[in-house]
């Protein structure tokens, strides 16, 4: 008779095989969260915790190579561009007006204050406009090249509005009323001068080709003194200034240095890229201090004291065009996209724009605009509390 001999229970294999089945649908369904676009912020005594779902809500073409888009309030946006252009759009992407002056070609953003445009072209030429209607106000001539934006105090009102200008070529700067365009002053020359100036308690302060911060009296443009970085760290990007005086800054050699306006000392410096990172860096509500850099990433900082200390990073697979802040939350220009993190260890949302993609500027913390393969692209985020 032959024998049967039992067969063992499956049972238990097929109980592995349906947790199995249930960790892989909870990976899937993970992965499917992350890939929609709906990051979690961290939540801060500011402002209440949402989750945004981002995408783009309109694409304008342009008409000629176009800087980095200004907001005008909550009412659109106003591009120049090297064919010496100035264009209205509306909030949804419309053309309102667009005026072009001969010879006067823009590589900088324009200024806003007071429902009036300002911008400065590479030949010299500052002008004023009405932001409703594109007339012109006034405008002027200055021995200078500008390729910055115009840097405005309006602190004190009426005749007490002013606006700096770097002339690019040596480092001089500029105070012209705003009313009209007078020269109130100008400063002595330094050196060639691709950094963007800032300002803050200390007067005004720009990273200069020979490697060192210039800080001026925001009174008369005396030169107040010198902060040497080193002197293979040229800075030809834009200063972060900090409210305690001190300004942030990407050297030639890959640095991230912090000066002190106050002191004229460098008190600190850490290594960010091997190659040059001259991308201005951003900070955000709690604090971090974000830099990008040409291998792809942007790394957050800490400054306590004298001293930078390392707090995260974002690694992506090409180099970083641009960085904004707003509130805790970080806009990455990066590979043709936009990135969106909301600091320090959330997901990241990512919204494809196009190809080359450039001149990141954000109205609010859920409304950003940039250019994209010829086009003013707005991207934003439904919140939902």
């Amino acid at each position: 008779m032959m024998s049967r001999r039992p067969i063992p229970s499956r049972r238990p294999a097929t109980a592995y095989v349906a947790v199995a089945a249930v960790i892989a649908a909870v990976a899937v369904i993970g992965w499917l969260a992350r890939s929609m676009c709906a990051p979690q912020p961290v939540p801060s005594a500011a402002q209440p915790a949402v989750r945004n779902a981002w995408r783009v809500v309109w694409r304008a073409a342009l008409t000629a190579h176009a800087n980095a888009p200004v907001p005008v309030d909550a009412e659109g946006w106003i591009v120049t561009d090297d064919a010496g252009g100035v264009t209205r759009l509306s909030d949804t992407g419309k053309p309102l007006w667009r005026v072009s002056f001969s010879n006067q070609p823009f590589e900088a953003s324009a200024a806003i204050h007071d429902r009036r445009v300002f911008a400065a072209s590479t030949s010299g030429g500052v002008l004023a406009l009405d932001a409703e209607t594109g007339r012109a106000l006034w405008s002027v001539t200055l021995d200078a090249r500008f390729q910055h934006p115009p840097l405005l105090d309006a602190q004190g009102g009426g005749d007490a509005a002013v606006m700096r200008l770097v002339s690019q070529s040596d480092g001089r700067l500029f105070c012209l009323r705003v009313r009209d365009g007078l020269t109130l002053w100008q400063s002595e020359p330094t050196n060639r001068c691709d950094g963007e100036p800032a300002a803050g308690p200390y007067g005004i302060a720009y990273g200069n080709c020979d490697g060192a911060i210039h800080v001026f009296d925001a009174a008369d443009g005396r030169r107040k003194g010198s902060i040497p970085v080193g002197t293979e760290d040229q800075m030809a990007g834009g200063l972060l200034s900090l409210p305690d005086s001190r300004l942030v800054a990407g050297t030639r050699q890959g640095n991230l240095v912090v000066a002190n306006a106050r002191t004229f000392v460098c008190e600190a410096r850490t290594r960010v890229s091997e190659n040059e990172a001259f991308l201005k860096p951003v900070r955000t509500q709690n604090g971090l201090i974000a830099t990008g850099s040409e291998e792809g990433l942007v790394s957050l900082w800490f400054l306590r004291d004298t001293t930078l200390s390392q707090a995260g990073e974002y690694r992506f697979e090409q180099a970083i065009r641009d960085l904004a802040a707003c509130g805790n939350r970080l806009f990455i220009l990066t590979g043709g996209a936009l990135h969106i993190a909301d600091t320090p260890d959330a997901a990241v949302c990512r919204v494809a724009l196009g190809d080359e993609v450039y001149g990141l500027a954000l109205r609010d913390c859920v409304t950003a605009a940039c250019v994209a393969d010829g086009m003013l692209v707005c991207v934003k985020g439904e919140a939902h509390e």
